[in-house]
């Protein structure tokens, strides 16, 4: 999983789509695969209510399971979805599907990898270049992706986007590239009176939510918390080696 690239590499894709595509789209389709699967994973207490899967990865992404819901198969029913909501807006549909598989490709990095092809095959493709570390809990997890190759994920797909993408967190690229492609822009300029001001802060917004949490969590698992670096493939190593359900 990753912990900030869902945010940023959409501001990739906008790049290199243009026109072709809703940012918000891209958006919701980036956060549709862990909608409703992600908060049993790291557990939730709720009035003394304790909500969590007893194996996080074959819940995450395994069967029997959710594993289904990261494959683009997912992505694809999901985007015609919207776009029947939408009224066959191509541009909601195709910034939903790729947003979506987007995400399951992200994902099949770790050690447990995802669904990727289902339902023509159900077995988990992952390429293991770090630990699935679900399992250590919310902040567990965020040390030992912090602490490994994980973090290179985020903070590489920060750099292409500072490097060769910064145009689109411009104002300019905003109003003549993102805003016309999409009329949600002007129906939250209408109906909830959001002037395009606030919506070209709402849609840097997840830049900055993205760039702030890579910083913010590398100095929390190595400034305070001290936590050994571990660079080598599928680390860190002091995660259990992830078992086949």
């Amino acid at each position: 999983m990753s912990w900030a690239a869902h945010e940023l590499e959409n501001f990739w894709l906008i790049k290199h789509l243009g026109m072709r595509v809703s940012y918000l789209g891209l958006l919701l389709g980036a956060m549709a695969p862990d909608f409703l699967t992600k908060i049993p994973v790291y557990g939730v207490d709720f009035a003394g209510i304790v909500l969590k899967a007893d194996n996080p990865a074959q819940f995450h992404r395994g069967m029997p399971g959710f594993g289904f819901t990261s494959s683009i198969m997912a992505g694809l029913v999901v985007a015609v979805f919207i776009y029947l909501v939408t009224r066959r807006n191509r541009a909601w549909f195709w910034g939903t599907f790729i947003g979506y598989s987007a995400h399951a490709i992200t994902d099949a990095l770790d050690s447990a990898g995802t669904m990727l092809f289902w339902p023509f095959y159900n077995g988990n493709i992952a390429v293991g270049m770090w630990a699935y570390s679900a399992e250590q809990g919310k902040f567990g997890d965020a040390i030992a992706y912090f602490s490994s190759l994980g973090f290179l994920m985020d903070t590489g797909v920060l750099l292409l986007v500072i490097v060769f993408a910064w145009r689109v967190l411009s104002n300019e690229y905003f109003m003549t590239v993102v805003r016309p492609t999409d009329p949600a822009w002007d129906f939250l300029e209408r109906r909830l009176r959001m002037n395009r001001r606030v919506q070209l802060a709402v849609y840097r917004s997840f830049f900055l939510y993205g760039a702030t949490r890579i910083f913010a969590w590398l100095a929390i698992v190595h400034g305070v918390e001290g936590s050994q670096w571990d660079l080598s493939w599928g680390g860190p190593y002091w995660v259990e080696p992830f078992e086949p359900w």
